[in-house]
């Protein structure tokens, strides 16, 4: 096995659970899901929501103004409470006592602390809104409040008499009023806290990664290097496809004989030449919950890449074959240094809302594809990860060298990453038809961002997996998207003189059912 998974109940309360709660404590309350259309009009942020009985509420902060007797009607701004409960990463201290699985990421302020300019550069420029200062001047306070709370604590030890001492009426009745104002003063201290903390975190979530020294800063990437790669004997198909059928989706494009059997075929290849390589395949899920989105950076309520979808209980997000596959799996596990590096990958279908125009704009710009993902999992050091990261790059380079495709590496700038990436690599190939370089593959490491989160942690060699939890150090992950169908195909379909044929590389070929009906490419 991988990994040793605890056997804990993974329940995530999200705000779709304190809309159920809302709900259930004869509330009339209309809310709107975050992918309605509603969001954007000016109806969202005048939502009327009418309370009843609502002081049993523990997840409005304004709950304890609601009067109880009285039928209450007020207009909340949605927008603004859904951000200020939009962290699916952390459990606030009011939802605790109801939730049946409590999140707490374990966010690294010392270290945050003394590389506090560095964090405010990676903020600066990835053009992000949010104050690194703030946060530590936040823990700096609940630091001190919590050593206000050691020392009334100790204080109230001392206050205690042992059974047998002699103590007079005059001196009891001291030490119980004192006992008394250290109880209350405890009580504002420990409020004090958790209403820090509750405060802290959602604001320490919206933090970037820091940035790798060879990360080029500003929007313009930069071109590490461009190579042309052999194929070997070049081989046309025709390919049967039909755009826009009436009964699907008007982005989409079926194809037929040839075209689907070398779309299996790329990936028949690069799964053969990642097991070669030592890689484990994995199968995975094409939906997952918000928490996954959350932990690469992305807002769940916000737009992004992928599709949400409305299920009974909550909202889950399609994104296909993605690095949220391993970023699940790998959730709340302990890996025994003997496993690790771990190297996998998955094979399916992906979904990018992002391409999603209504209209066939060529495979390339495709809402639906296949794609190979593949994570690799590592030691905490960043030496260890940035090797992984090269690997990866390397072993890129080595399979589109064996595609007739012309090919450069960039290195991407900070404003396009995202706020889980430490640096990213990407491959593009030249479509000379169009005249662009497209994106076909990408390589990026995430340091302990997405592991502190989810809480993949590792044990040294030869250590007890059973011991304390010093013990156990956050995991570095390397994620890359290694093959896009629909790009290689659009690319493959451009090399062919007709629009209706496509130039598949000797490479390929071998993959390809041999009752293919293949000739000559004139090309």
């Amino acid at each position: 096995m991988f990994a040793t998974r605890f056997a804990t109940k993974r329940v995530i309360w999200s705000s779709q659970s304190i809309r159920q709660k809302w709900n259930n404590r004869s509330t009339k309350l209309r809310l709107f899901p975050s992918t309605s259309p509603i969001e954007n009009s000016a109806e969202f942020n005048n939502i009327e929501i009418q309370l009843n009985n609502c002081h049993t509420c523990t997840c409005v902060s304004h709950h304890k103004s609601l009067k109880s007797e009285n039928f209450l009607k007020r207009r909340v701004n949605f927008a603004a409470f859904h951000r200020r409960y939009s962290s699916y990463l952390f459990t606030p201290s009011a939802e605790g006592e109801h939730a049946a699985f409590i999140m707490k990421p374990e966010i690294d302020f010392e270290t945050l602390r003394t590389k506090l300019k560095e964090m405010e550069d990676s903020v600066k420029f990835r053009s992000m809104d949010v104050n690194a200062q703030v946060v530590i001047s936040m823990w700096d306070e609940i630091q001190q409040m919590e050593e206000q709370k050691k020392q009334l604590e100790n204080e109230r030890k001392k206050i205690k008499f042992r059974k047998g001492d002699k103590v007079s009426d005059e001196d009891m009745k001291k030490a119980k009023a004192q006992g008394r104002a250290l109880r209350e003063e405890l009580r504002t201290v420990n409020s004090r806290i958790s209403d820090l903390t509750d405060q802290l975190y959602p604001m320490a979530l919206r933090l970037p990664n820091f940035l790798h020294g060879d990360v080029p800063l500003g929007t313009d990437p930069v071109e590490l290097e461009s190579f042309t790669g052999h194929g070997g004997e070049l081989k046309t198909v025709t390919v049967g496809k039909q755009e826009s059928h009436e009964l699907a989706h008007p982005g989409f494009v079926y194809l037929e004989d040839e075209g689907a059997l070398l779309e299996q075929a790329l990936l028949r290849w690069a799964a053969h030449q990642l097991n070669k390589k030592g890689f484990t395949r994995f199968s995975s899920p094409d939906k997952f919950k918000p928490i996954a989105l959350e932990a690469l950076g992305l807002d769940p309520d916000g737009t992004n890449q992928t599709y949400a979808v409305k299920t009974n209980e909550d909202s889950t997000y399609l994104t296909g074959a993605s690095a949220m596959a391993f970023a699940a799996y790998f959730m709340m596990t302990v890996v025994d240094a003997t496993n690790l590096p771990q190297r996998c990958y998955t094979v399916g279908k992906h979904y990018n809302s992002k391409n999603d125009t209504g209209r066939f704009d060529g495979f390339h710009n495709s809402f639906q594809t296949n794609k190979v993902e593949v994570c690799g999992l590592s030691e905490e050091s960043i030496a260890t990860s940035d090797m992984i990261f090269r690997q990866y790059v390397s072993l890129l380079k080595d399979l589109y060298s064996e595609l007739p495709l012309k090919c450069r590496l960039l290195e991407i700038p900070s404003s396009q990453l995202l706020p889980s990436m430490y640096r990213k690599c990407t491959l593009e190939i030249w479509l000379p038809k169009t005249a662009e370089y497209v994106e076909a593959a990408s390589v990026y490491s995430c340091t302990d961002y997405i592991s502190r989160r989810l809480k993949i942690r590792h044990i040294g060699e030869g250590e007890d997996i059973t011991k304390h939890k010093s013990k156990r150090r956050f995991a570095h992950t390397v994620h890359g998207q290694f093959i896009d169908t629909g790009v290689l195909i659009e690319a493959f379909q451009q090399l062919a003189e007709d629009t209706n044929e496509m130039c598949i590389p000797g490479t390929i070929v071998s993959y390809m059912p041999k009752h293919s009906k293949m000739s000559l490419c004139n090309r």
